[in-house]
């Protein structure tokens, strides 16, 4: 897991010197419909992809991210009066079916409010940089764990591919990309569940995107803008570094091997924690309704999902 989550406090662990370089487009090593482990990539591929970055980023205007000025922060509800901090945390749960059957089951209680990033890009020159696709801003992922063969500089502790979850037809996810390109004032949003079309940081609850499913947990997922990392905060007055990039996820244990058919799945591996840990030592990843305890409010939550996997419920 890169950099266990805080809990309560929402202080970020120590990170790694931001990246800056990722790729020419982050979707071109991410969007693949089947692709191979990250460790399996060429070398000369993850060089010329380096290079291209900052070549990229230049283009764009002239200018490239400043890791000092740009940042995300955690929002949901309206775009013109969101919700920040904490409160915006709490909506930012999944289970790794999340389809539209199980949001209504749910009442939208999965992903809900229109759970999101904001993403703000400052050039180094300290000025917006406007018109960045989409593609090239991302929540990476590197698709598995490094003993499954999966390497590169996403979070390694996301299970998200279909080479050892093949049975629930689970999609092969490396990046969550923006709703849209950043604006005039270097805004992007990045709606956790998919954005109606149109309508960045508005969430598409009627039908959810099939290529945002997921499971495992991790505490600090890598935001990347043209290859930069970028560092996150609480509310957009919080200083840099005092949040990191995550999702609560009903699946938080299993699948981490290479045994098939393991991961994205809520069963009881996923349950009989929560129960154990109720009335004991608090467990950030448990705390599903983020109220800072794990209670039976959060035990009734994942019960009611058990069984669900990447296509079950849809």
């Amino acid at each position: 897991m890169r950099g266990k989550f805080t809990p309560r406090s929402f202080l970020a662990p120590a990170r790694k010197t931001p990246h800056s370089a990722l790729s020419t487009s982050i979707a071109l090593c991410i969007s693949l419909v089947s692709p191979a482990p990250a460790a399996m990539a060429a070398p000369s591929i993850v060089a010329e992809l380096s290079a291209a970055s900052a070549s990229r980023a230049t283009a764009v205007s002239g200018d490239v991210p400043d890791p000092s000025q740009s940042y995300f922060v955690p929002q949901s509800g309206s775009i013109t009066a969101p919700t920040e901090g904490a409160a915006a945390i709490a909506n930012a749960r999944r289970c790794p079916a999340t389809g539209s059957s199980d949001l209504a089951h749910e009442g939208t209680q999965v992903l809900k409010l229109n759970a999101r990033l904001k993403v703000v890009v400052i050039g180094t020159r300290g000025l917006p940089m406007p018109g960045i696709a989409a593609s090239d801003i991302c929540v990476l992922f590197n698709g598995g764990t490094p003993a499954q063969g999966f390497t590169g500089m996403g979070d390694d502790s996301i299970i998200a591919n279909s080479e050892f979850n093949p049975v629930a037809n689970c999609p092969d996810v490396r990046c969550i990309p923006a709703d849209a390109p950043t604006d005039a004032n270097g805004v992007a949003y990045i709606t956790w569940i998919g954005a109606i079309p149109g309508q960045p940081g508005v969430g598409q609850y009627s039908s959810p995107d099939p290529t945002r499913r997921w499971g495992g947990y991790a505490g600090d997922i890598p935001v990347m803008v043209l290859g930069v990392q970028l560092r996150g905060k609480l509310t957009y007055t919080s200083p840099l570094g005092s949040y990191t990039a995550h999702v609560k996820n009903l699946d938080f244990m299993g699948g981490r091997t290479t045994v098939l058919n393991k991961g994205e799945q809520v069963n009881s591996l996923d349950i009989n924690p929560v129960r154990a840990a109720i009335g004991h030592g608090y467990e950030y990843q448990m705390d599903f309704d983020n109220n800072g305890f794990v209670d039976l409010t959060d035990l009734n939550f994942i019960n009611a999902h058990k069984n669900h996997k990447c296509n079950s419920p849809m």
